[in-house]
Protein backbone atom coordinates (compact mmCIF):
# COMPACT_ATOMS: atom_id res chain seq x y z
CA UNK A 1 0.00 0.00 0.00
CA UNK A 2 1.21 3.42 -0.88
CA UNK A 3 1.48 6.28 1.93
CA UNK A 4 0.04 9.41 1.99
CA UNK A 5 2.97 11.41 0.80
CA UNK A 6 3.29 9.00 -1.93
CA UNK A 7 -0.18 9.10 -3.09
CA UNK A 8 -0.32 12.89 -3.06
CA UNK A 9 2.92 12.85 -5.45
CA UNK A 10 0.61 10.80 -7.99
CA UNK A 11 -2.30 12.77 -7.79
CA UNK A 12 -0.03 16.30 -8.48
CA UNK A 13 1.72 14.29 -11.45
CA UNK A 14 -2.00 12.99 -12.59
CA UNK A 15 -3.35 16.59 -12.81
CA UNK A 16 -0.14 18.12 -14.28
CA UNK A 17 0.14 15.40 -16.81
CA UNK A 18 -3.93 16.26 -17.62
CA UNK A 19 -3.41 19.28 -17.96
CA UNK A 20 -0.91 19.27 -20.25
CA UNK A 21 -2.56 17.27 -22.22
CA UNK A 22 -6.14 19.43 -21.91
CA UNK A 23 -3.66 22.74 -22.97
CA UNK A 24 -2.31 20.90 -25.79
CA UNK A 25 -5.86 20.20 -27.41
CA UNK A 26 -7.51 23.37 -26.64
CA UNK A 27 -4.69 25.83 -26.85
CA UNK A 28 -1.93 23.97 -28.68
CA UNK A 29 0.74 24.51 -26.02
CA UNK A 30 2.60 22.09 -24.86
CA UNK A 31 4.08 23.60 -20.92
CA UNK A 32 7.01 22.53 -19.38
CA UNK A 33 5.57 21.25 -15.57
CA UNK A 34 6.85 20.97 -12.83
CA UNK A 35 5.49 19.16 -9.47
CA UNK A 36 5.92 19.48 -5.74
CA UNK A 37 4.06 18.02 -3.00
CA UNK A 38 5.54 20.09 -0.62
CA UNK A 39 4.25 23.83 -1.35
CA UNK A 40 3.54 26.83 0.36
CA UNK A 41 1.21 29.30 -1.18
CA UNK A 42 2.13 32.32 -2.54
CA UNK A 43 1.52 35.62 -0.19
CA UNK A 44 -0.75 37.11 -2.61
CA UNK A 45 -4.76 37.38 -2.85
CA UNK A 46 -6.26 33.51 -3.97
CA UNK A 47 -8.99 32.23 -5.06
CA UNK A 48 -10.26 28.85 -4.16
CA UNK A 49 -12.36 26.20 -5.55
CA UNK A 50 -13.54 22.71 -4.32
CA UNK A 51 -14.04 19.44 -6.63
CA UNK A 52 -15.41 16.36 -5.43
CA UNK A 53 -14.15 12.96 -6.59
CA UNK A 54 -15.99 9.69 -6.00
CA UNK A 55 -13.53 7.73 -5.24
CA UNK A 56 -14.88 7.60 -1.59
CA UNK A 57 -17.40 9.52 0.28
CA UNK A 58 -16.40 12.73 0.86
CA UNK A 59 -13.67 12.83 -0.89
CA UNK A 60 -12.05 15.68 -2.98
CA UNK A 61 -10.00 17.92 -3.34
CA UNK A 62 -9.29 22.35 -3.10
CA UNK A 63 -7.97 24.48 -5.64
CA UNK A 64 -6.17 27.07 -5.22
CA UNK A 65 -4.97 30.12 -8.34
CA UNK A 66 -3.58 33.51 -7.84
CA UNK A 67 -5.97 36.16 -10.29
CA UNK A 68 -2.75 36.29 -12.52
CA UNK A 69 -2.75 32.67 -13.07
CA UNK A 70 -6.67 31.97 -13.53
CA UNK A 71 -6.44 35.17 -16.46
CA UNK A 72 -3.38 33.83 -17.60
CA UNK A 73 -4.18 30.50 -18.38
CA UNK A 74 -7.71 31.21 -19.50
CA UNK A 75 -6.89 33.94 -21.93
CA UNK A 76 -4.15 31.48 -23.69
CA UNK A 77 -7.03 29.06 -24.47
CA UNK A 78 -9.33 32.10 -25.46
CA UNK A 79 -6.69 33.18 -27.43
CA UNK A 80 -6.38 29.77 -29.15
CA UNK A 81 -9.86 30.28 -29.94
CA UNK A 82 -9.52 33.01 -31.63
CA UNK A 83 -10.98 35.36 -29.24
CA UNK A 84 -8.26 38.34 -28.09
CA UNK A 85 -11.04 40.82 -26.59
CA UNK A 86 -13.00 38.73 -23.76
CA UNK A 87 -14.17 39.97 -19.96
CA UNK A 88 -12.58 38.81 -17.07
CA UNK A 89 -16.14 36.54 -16.55
CA UNK A 90 -15.47 34.77 -19.69
CA UNK A 91 -11.68 34.08 -18.67
CA UNK A 92 -12.90 32.80 -15.54
CA UNK A 93 -15.43 30.30 -16.82
CA UNK A 94 -12.91 29.49 -19.11
CA UNK A 95 -9.75 28.47 -16.87
CA UNK A 96 -12.67 26.56 -15.12
CA UNK A 97 -13.61 24.87 -18.19
CA UNK A 98 -10.41 23.98 -18.34
CA UNK A 99 -9.22 22.58 -14.91
CA UNK A 100 -12.94 20.60 -14.94
CA UNK A 101 -11.51 18.88 -18.59
CA UNK A 102 -8.38 17.84 -16.57
CA UNK A 103 -10.16 16.81 -13.16
CA UNK A 104 -12.05 14.94 -15.19
CA UNK A 105 -8.92 13.12 -16.61
CA UNK A 106 -7.61 13.14 -13.27
CA UNK A 107 -10.53 10.68 -12.40
CA UNK A 108 -10.63 8.76 -15.56
CA UNK A 109 -6.60 7.91 -14.07
CA UNK A 110 -8.13 6.98 -10.61
CA UNK A 111 -10.67 5.21 -12.14
CA UNK A 112 -8.29 2.77 -13.39
CA UNK A 113 -6.11 2.54 -10.37
CA UNK A 114 -9.02 1.70 -7.98
CA UNK A 115 -11.41 -0.40 -10.15
CA UNK A 116 -14.36 1.44 -9.61
CA UNK A 117 -15.61 4.33 -11.99
CA UNK A 118 -14.50 7.56 -10.46
CA UNK A 119 -16.21 11.02 -11.28
CA UNK A 120 -14.77 14.71 -10.56
CA UNK A 121 -17.63 17.66 -9.91
CA UNK A 122 -17.47 20.51 -11.80
CA UNK A 123 -15.19 23.17 -9.71
CA UNK A 124 -17.24 25.40 -7.30
CA UNK A 125 -15.98 28.47 -5.68
CA UNK A 126 -15.09 28.11 -2.07
CA UNK A 127 -13.84 29.49 1.17
CA UNK A 128 -9.75 29.49 2.03
CA UNK A 129 -9.04 26.01 4.40
CA UNK A 130 -8.82 27.78 7.64
CA UNK A 131 -6.26 25.27 9.66
CA UNK A 132 -3.19 24.52 8.40
CA UNK A 133 -2.77 21.66 5.70
CA UNK A 134 -0.44 20.45 3.22
CA UNK A 135 -0.83 21.67 -0.40
CA UNK A 136 0.69 20.52 -3.53
CA UNK A 137 1.87 22.64 -6.51
CA UNK A 138 1.92 22.29 -10.71
CA UNK A 139 4.01 25.34 -11.90
CA UNK A 140 2.86 25.73 -15.85
CA UNK A 141 5.75 26.73 -17.81
CA UNK A 142 5.13 28.44 -21.48
CA UNK A 143 7.27 28.84 -24.82
CA UNK A 144 7.32 32.04 -24.01
CA UNK A 145 8.80 31.88 -20.79
CA UNK A 146 5.73 32.73 -18.73
CA UNK A 147 4.87 30.39 -15.97
CA UNK A 148 1.56 29.91 -13.83
CA UNK A 149 1.69 28.30 -10.58
CA UNK A 150 -1.29 26.17 -9.34
CA UNK A 151 -1.65 24.59 -6.31
CA UNK A 152 -3.98 21.53 -4.61
CA UNK A 153 -5.28 20.17 -1.55
CA UNK A 154 -6.06 16.51 -1.88
CA UNK A 155 -8.32 15.24 1.62
CA UNK A 156 -8.00 13.25 3.83
CA UNK A 157 -10.80 11.32 2.37
CA UNK A 158 -9.61 11.35 -0.64
CA UNK A 159 -5.56 9.88 0.46
CA UNK A 160 -7.81 7.25 2.54
CA UNK A 161 -9.66 5.68 -0.23
CA UNK A 162 -6.16 5.13 -2.35
CA UNK A 163 -4.40 3.59 1.12
CA UNK A 164 -6.28 1.08 0.83
CA UNK A 165 -6.25 0.19 -3.23
CA UNK A 166 -3.74 -1.01 -4.88
CA UNK A 167 -0.31 1.24 -5.11
CA UNK A 168 -0.82 3.69 -7.58
CA UNK A 169 1.19 3.03 -11.30
CA UNK A 170 3.33 5.98 -11.15
CA UNK A 171 2.73 8.41 -13.40
CA UNK A 172 6.46 9.16 -14.75
CA UNK A 173 9.31 8.30 -12.71
CA UNK A 174 9.18 7.69 -8.83
CA UNK A 175 10.01 10.61 -6.73
CA UNK A 176 10.19 11.25 -2.86
CA UNK A 177 7.76 13.59 -1.86
CA UNK A 178 10.06 16.06 -1.15
CA UNK A 179 11.30 16.40 -4.53
CA UNK A 180 10.34 18.08 -7.28
CA UNK A 181 9.70 17.06 -11.20
CA UNK A 182 10.69 18.57 -14.54
CA UNK A 183 8.43 17.09 -16.53
CA UNK A 184 8.52 16.79 -20.41
CA UNK A 185 5.35 18.19 -22.57
CA UNK A 186 2.41 15.37 -23.23
CA UNK A 187 0.96 15.45 -26.48
CA UNK A 188 -2.57 13.67 -26.44
CA UNK A 189 -4.96 14.80 -28.50
CA UNK A 190 -8.62 13.68 -26.69
CA UNK A 191 -11.22 15.80 -24.75
CA UNK A 192 -12.83 14.77 -22.07
CA UNK A 193 -16.10 15.16 -21.45
CA UNK A 194 -16.97 18.51 -19.93
CA UNK A 195 -19.31 21.62 -19.14
CA UNK A 196 -20.13 24.65 -20.48
CA UNK A 197 -17.74 23.94 -23.74
CA UNK A 198 -19.22 25.94 -26.08
CA UNK A 199 -16.34 28.72 -26.81
CA UNK A 200 -13.99 25.95 -27.43
CA UNK A 201 -16.03 23.69 -28.87
CA UNK A 202 -16.20 26.16 -31.92
CA UNK A 203 -12.56 26.17 -32.52
CA UNK A 204 -11.83 23.87 -35.73
CA UNK A 205 -8.65 22.11 -36.41
CA UNK A 206 -7.38 20.16 -39.44
CA UNK A 207 -7.83 16.87 -39.89
CA UNK A 208 -6.38 15.45 -43.09
CA UNK A 209 -5.85 11.44 -44.27
CA UNK A 210 -2.83 10.05 -45.37
CA UNK A 211 -2.43 7.22 -47.71
CA UNK A 212 1.19 7.20 -47.81
CA UNK A 213 4.09 9.23 -48.75
CA UNK A 214 7.19 9.14 -51.30
CA UNK A 215 10.28 10.90 -51.50
CA UNK A 216 11.36 11.93 -55.82
CA UNK A 217 14.14 13.24 -56.83
CA UNK A 218 13.48 16.75 -58.45
CA UNK A 219 14.27 15.47 -62.06
CA UNK A 220 11.63 12.74 -61.81
CA UNK A 221 9.08 15.12 -60.62
CA UNK A 222 9.89 17.69 -62.87
CA UNK A 223 8.74 14.74 -65.37
CA UNK A 224 5.28 14.25 -64.02
CA UNK A 225 2.72 14.74 -66.64
CA UNK A 226 -1.19 13.56 -66.50
CA UNK A 227 -1.75 9.92 -66.09
CA UNK A 228 2.13 9.63 -64.03
CA UNK A 229 1.55 7.21 -61.41
CA UNK A 230 3.69 8.12 -58.05
CA UNK A 231 4.29 4.71 -55.43
CA UNK A 232 3.42 5.39 -52.26
CA UNK A 233 5.18 4.27 -49.55
CA UNK A 234 2.07 2.10 -48.33
CA UNK A 235 0.37 -0.94 -49.49
CA UNK A 236 -3.02 -1.24 -49.80
CA UNK A 237 -3.70 -3.81 -46.92
CA UNK A 238 -1.75 -1.02 -44.43
CA UNK A 239 -4.23 1.34 -42.52
CA UNK A 240 -4.01 4.91 -43.40
CA UNK A 241 -3.17 7.88 -40.56
CA UNK A 242 -5.27 10.38 -39.70
CA UNK A 243 -3.90 13.38 -38.75
CA UNK A 244 -4.74 16.66 -36.70
CA UNK A 245 -2.22 19.80 -36.51
CA UNK A 246 0.52 17.91 -38.31
CA UNK A 247 0.39 14.93 -35.40
CA UNK A 248 -0.87 11.64 -36.38
CA UNK A 249 -3.55 10.79 -33.77
CA UNK A 250 -5.15 7.47 -35.17
CA UNK A 251 -5.00 5.08 -37.70
CA UNK A 252 -7.87 3.48 -39.72
CA UNK A 253 -9.27 1.96 -43.08
CA UNK A 254 -10.79 3.47 -45.29
CA UNK A 255 -14.50 3.24 -46.22
CA UNK A 256 -17.61 4.95 -48.44
CA UNK A 257 -20.38 6.81 -46.19
CA UNK A 258 -23.40 7.72 -48.49
CA UNK A 259 -21.23 8.06 -51.75
CA UNK A 260 -18.15 10.24 -49.93
CA UNK A 261 -14.95 8.34 -48.58
CA UNK A 262 -14.19 7.99 -44.60
CA UNK A 263 -12.21 6.27 -42.24
CA UNK A 264 -13.11 4.00 -40.00
CA UNK A 265 -10.80 4.25 -36.92
CA UNK A 266 -8.89 0.85 -36.05
CA UNK A 267 -6.12 2.43 -33.48
CA UNK A 268 -5.56 5.79 -31.60
CA UNK A 269 -2.15 5.59 -31.50
CA UNK A 270 -0.10 6.50 -28.04
CA UNK A 271 1.45 9.68 -26.66
CA UNK A 272 5.05 8.74 -27.37
CA UNK A 273 4.33 7.62 -30.50
CA UNK A 274 2.16 10.99 -31.33
CA UNK A 275 5.37 13.04 -30.60
CA UNK A 276 7.36 10.81 -33.01
CA UNK A 277 4.96 11.46 -35.51
CA UNK A 278 4.98 15.22 -35.65
CA UNK A 279 5.48 16.33 -39.17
Amino acid sequence: MKEPAEIRLWLTKSISEQLNQVLETMAGESPLTECTTNAALPDEDLAYWEVSLSSAPGSGLILAASSAAWKELGGRVLIAAGLDETDEETILSTFRETLDQALSGVAQSATSQLGREVTATPTKSCPSPKAEVEWSSVELVFGDNKSIALFFLWNDKLLAGFHAAPAPVPADQSLSSSESMAMAPAAQGHVLPGRNSDILYDVELPVSVSFGRAHLQLKDIMKLTTGSIVELNRTVSEPVEIIVNNCVIARGEVVVVEGNFGVRINEVVSRQERLRTLH
